[in-house]
């Protein structure tokens, strides 16, 4: 088996259905292939050319593995859009929690995509294109008491009546819609990027919600690396498992990426709708504010 290390990242390539290589991780932060959608290249691989149901199958058969590769107290995100395929609607994430027998469902957030890729040609007698993609959160332990680091953000009063006391002095919690443009690089349109590369400013967000520095991360579909490079930057270990070992190289830049600490602002709807109203505790909002 073919692995890479950099710093405290490790990358095995090798189908995730068996991670027997790691048995402690503190947090699962994940985007799983797409089904019957991208050719990644590998006899292998999970999505292509399956049916719908061996699809969900296999996917189950690696949430199973990372509940053996997690500690007692793990979380575990899952980042998925659901599917439009010859005018059938597949509601992907809500038959991943079906099936979901060990982890137990503990919240769903909604990742808003403003600069989605358009739908194939076949999809354009849909009504509406696809603008957002699911982050289903999991816990392994249903009785633990988990403490999570909330994202705050300043919060903004508008008119004569203002709040005499703020809930919290460090700001408002962020809405569970997080805006966060797509990752597209430059060589996108070469053909030697990974398709499904989720912005690292979502896994920032993830791995500083429900991880804290010297925790071990888990990603069993790594693809370019992206979560890796973002354990390395808020030092946590990372461990990823992809299956196409031409990656390699693309991974081991990746990972040893600089990049910026995001602010949160700008990635919360809420921040966008300015509150006009002046009674106490309402605001109004137009379309607008949840446009590109």
């Amino acid at each position: 088996m073919e692995t890479l290390t950099v710093e405290d990242q490790t990358v095995y390539f090798k189908s995730s259905e068996e991670m027997d290589e790691v048995d402690d991780a503190d947090l699962v932060v994940t985007s799983p292939p797409y089904w019957n959608l991208k050719d990644y290249g590998h006899e292998n691989q999970i999505g292509h050319a399956e049916a719908y149901e061996d699809y969900l199958d296999r996917l189950q058969t690696v949430w199973d593995a990372c509940y053996e590769a997690t500690a007692e107290d793990a979380i575990m995100v899952v980042n998925v859009g659901d599917r439009r395929h010859e005018k059938r609607f597949y509601p992907i994430a809500m038959d991943i929690y079906n099936r979901m027998e060990r982890w137990n469902l503990l919240d769903n957030l909604v990742w808003y995509i403003p600069n989605s890729l358009p739908q194939p040609a076949y999809y354009l007698d849909k009504l509406f294109d696809d603008k957002y993609e699911n982050l289903l959160v999991f816990a392994k332990n249903h009785d633990y008491e988990y403490t999570f680091n909330k994202i705050r953000v300043e919060q903004k009063y508008k008119g004569v009546d203002p709040r005499e006391e703020k809930m919290n002095d460090a700001g408002r919690s962020v809405g569970n819609v997080l805006k966060m443009r797509a990752y597209r690089p430059p060589t996108i349109k070469q053909g030697n990027y990974h398709a499904a590369a989720y912005p690292e400013e979502l896994v920032y967000a993830l791995l500083y919600t429900f991880s804290n520095p010297g925790d071990t991360v888990l990603d069993p579909f790594l693809g370019s690396g992206t979560t890796l490079k973002v354990a390395r930057k808020m030092d946590r270990v990372g461990v990823g498992y992809e299956i196409d070992a031409d990656y390699r190289d693309l991974i081991a830049e990746r990972i040893r990426e600089d990049m910026d600490v995001p602010a949160w602002e700008q990635f919360d709807v809420l921040s966008d709708a300015s509150p006009t109203n002046e009674r106490k505790g309402t605001t109004e909002s137009s379309l607008s504010d949840f446009s590109e």
